[in-house]
């Protein structure tokens, strides 16, 4: 059985996360997500589908060009909406970026650490899916 009194002494780190900078960042990685969507497209393109492919499967492949449009579309805006922000303006970091599932991605966006660019991988072994 776990000793609440133990867990409400442990000290939860506290440090103010700028909204105008974690705007910026979410506009940045709003661009990355764009890039590898359209990257995503263009391999689905090269891909040599059968002759009769079922034009509902490429009506529903091409919502992949508008994912992409849409995610360059929010990248601009939240770059933008980041400039007009007041600089004074502060979130609590670790409930907001607890939230996030994916650790590179709460990398991404804190401003106090180092973004994470994602390679294109030319070499190794390509698992699908």
């Amino acid at each position: 059985m776990i000793d609440l009194s133990t867990i409400a002494a442990i000290p939860i780190e506290r440090r103010d996360l700028p909204l105008d900078a974690l705007a910026a960042r979410i506009g940045d990685e709003l661009d990355t997500l764009a890039r590898l969507s359209s990257e995503v497209q263009r391999a689905i393109s090269l891909c040599h589908f059968a002759d009769h492919t079922d034009a509902a499967a490429i009506r529903g492949l091409q919502g992949i060009d508008r994912i992409t449009q849409a995610l360059e579309d929010l990248g601009r805006l939240m770059a933008a909406v980041s400039t007009e922000m007041p600089q004074d303006v502060k979130l609590h970091a670790v409930p907001i970026l607890s939230r996030l599932r994916l650790h590179e991605l709460a990398t991404n966006l804190d401003p106090e650490l180092q973004r994470h660019e994602v390679q294109e991988e030319e070499q190794g072994e390509i698992q699908w899916f």
